[in-house]
This record gives C-alpha cells, sequence and structure tokens, in this order.
C-alpha cells in the first residue's frame, strides 16, 4: 500500500472547511500518516491527476464549492486505487449516494475518519466498514 521509499501512508483531504479540514489532518498526523489538505475539489483533482501514484487514501467531502465534487474526485481515485475505497464525509442518501467502493463517515465526527482508516489499512481489516447506525452514534 506504501511505497519503498516512504515509510507513512499518504492521505489527501479535502474539505472546504478550514477548521473541519484541519481537524481531519491534525487527527490523521496524530494516527501517523502523512496528510496532504487542501479546500476544493478542483486542487484535489490536480493531486490526483499529478501525483495519484503517491496518494494512498483519499477522505473528502462529498458537496464542495466549485465544478468538483466529492463523486468526481472518487471516481478519479478509484481509476487509480480500484482495490481500495474512498472516504466520503457525508450522510448517505440512497437516491444520490453509490456505495461501491466508499465509505461514508457522518459529518462532524472527524474521529470515525481515523477509525475507519485505521480499520482500512489493518493487516485483517474488513473489505466493507458499515456506516454507523444512529444507535451508535
Amino acid at each position: 500500500m506504501v511505497s519503498d521509499s516512504r515509510s507513512k501512508a499518504m492521505v489527501l483531504v479535502v474539505d472546504d472547511d478550514a477548521v473541519a479540514r484541519e481537524l481531519v489532518a491534525h487527527l490523521l498526523r496524530a494516527g501517523g500518516y502523512d496528510v496532504t489538505a487542501v479546500p476544493n475539489g478542483e486542487r484535489a483533482l490536480l493531486i490526483l491527476c499529478q501525483q495519484g501514484d503517491e496518494i494512498d487514501w483519499l477522505v473528502c467531502k462529498v458537496d464542495l464549492p466549485g465544478l468538483v465534487c466529492g463523486f468526481i474526485l472518487k471516481d478519479e481515485y478509484e481509476r487509480l486505487h480500484p482495490d481500495r475505497p474512498a472516504l466520503l464525509i457525508a450522510s448517505p442518501d440512497p437516491a444520490r449516494t453509490s456505495p461501491a467502493h466508499a465509505v461514508f463517515i457522518p459529518p462532524a465526527a472527524p474521529v470515525r475518519v481515523l477509525e475507519a482508516l485505521q480499520g482500512l489499512t489493518s493487516p485483517d481489516a474488513p473489505r466493507v466498514v458499515p456506516f454507523p447506525s444512529a444507535k451508535a452514534a
């Protein structure tokens, strides 16, 4: 998952809310990941296109301002890493979401991003991480 020249997995975090973006980035760094955090989908898409092989995981908000939303980023990430899901920050809505190759993290739950990523990167990780129910929240 991580290239031989790097010791930590690189996570691309995309969120237009500066506080939420920095909180997730801080938690991931504390959890042992390298992080690149950007405020919009256009910048994230550029990074994925230019440095996609260096990005191990994508964590992004679905609803982003501008032309590039989280689903577009998920599709580009999936093209680069067909064996890994993207972590999408959004409430699941069956009418608009495609659950394939995505793990949905509820908004305002940054610790769940770290928990989900740790679950996915552990050697005995399940292939599907369930969305936390309202009872568990």
